[in-house]
């Protein structure tokens, strides 16, 4: 039944009210035939087409509004489901957007994966020398290189101020390393001068953690934080892997 009502609710709102108004055409029909065979037959065909033009043009207005009136509600949960689950800065995911679909990798029986924690250098600095609309404008174009970095499968999100995490599903310490090492270069290169945002080099550091199937999130997040900080010990503008897998890149 839960099928039926899925299908008929991805059809267009004029099928759904065809289909809709069929139905009650039928009913009225049937009933129609029902009562005219009990007590009059004289008068059938006439009644049935009588039945079946009145339920058309009755229904059909009907139908079609209060289908189009749940179609609006449909859409607007929908929406508001979305905009609950956005960052509506950068468009990235936001704080609990993340924590859900990076705990449903997780959750899996081989949920192994990397997560990396992505922090702008210096930004007060930014905001302070250029202005927070100038700061926003990094942000973004922080959160859109790593929209063209990471993959479809791939977690992402702006988790506050100006940290972003990204969990990249099944992902050695290597294709991490690889991946934030793309992250950082493209930040570094596109972000500041070259774009026209600020007159100053914009930066990332790097923090990843590494699941090899048996972690939650909490623990990775963890140890991606303190890999993150040992990035800006080490100089910032850098990625540090997780200590597990025994490296660590600059």
């Amino acid at each position: 039944m839960n099928d039926v009502m899925t299908t008929f609710g991805r059809l267009p709102l004029i099928l759904q009210t065809c289909w809709v108004v069929a139905a009650a055409v039928l009913g009225a029909d049937l009933l129609t035939l029902i009562f005219y065979g009990i007590f009059f037959t004289d008068r059938l065909i006439l009644d049935l087409v009588l039945t079946t033009i009145i339920t058309l043009l009755v229904g059909f207005p009907i139908a079609y509004f209060f289908l189009g009136q749940q179609l609006k509600l449909a859409m607007m949960t929908i929406r508001l489901e979305q905009s609950a689950r956005t960052d509506h800065l950068t468009g990235l995911g936001n704080r609990s957007a993340f924590f859900e679909g990076a705990s449903c990798f997780l959750d899996q029986p081989d949920g192994r994966g990397a997560l990396l924690f992505i922090d702008a250098d210096h930004f007060k600095s930014v905001n302070d020398a250029f202005g927070h609309a100038a700061g926003d404008a990094v942000l973004k174009n922080i959160a859109k290189t790593i929209t063209e970095v990471v993959g479809e499968r791939d977690v992402s999100a702006r988790i506050g101020g100006e940290e972003f995490a990204i969990f990249l599903a099944g992902a050695s310490w290597r294709a991490a390393a690889e991946v934030a090492e793309r992250i950082r270069l493209k930040v570094q290169d596109t972000v500041g001068p070259a774009s026209g945002l600020v007159d100053k080099v914009i930066t990332v550091s790097i923090g990843i953690s590494i699941s090899a199937g048996q972690d939650t999130l909490e623990h990775l997040m963890s140890r991606a934080d303190q890999n993150l900080y040992r990035a800006k010990e080490l100089g910032r503008n850098r990625v540090f892997v997780d200590q597990l897998a025994g490296r660590s890149a600059a």
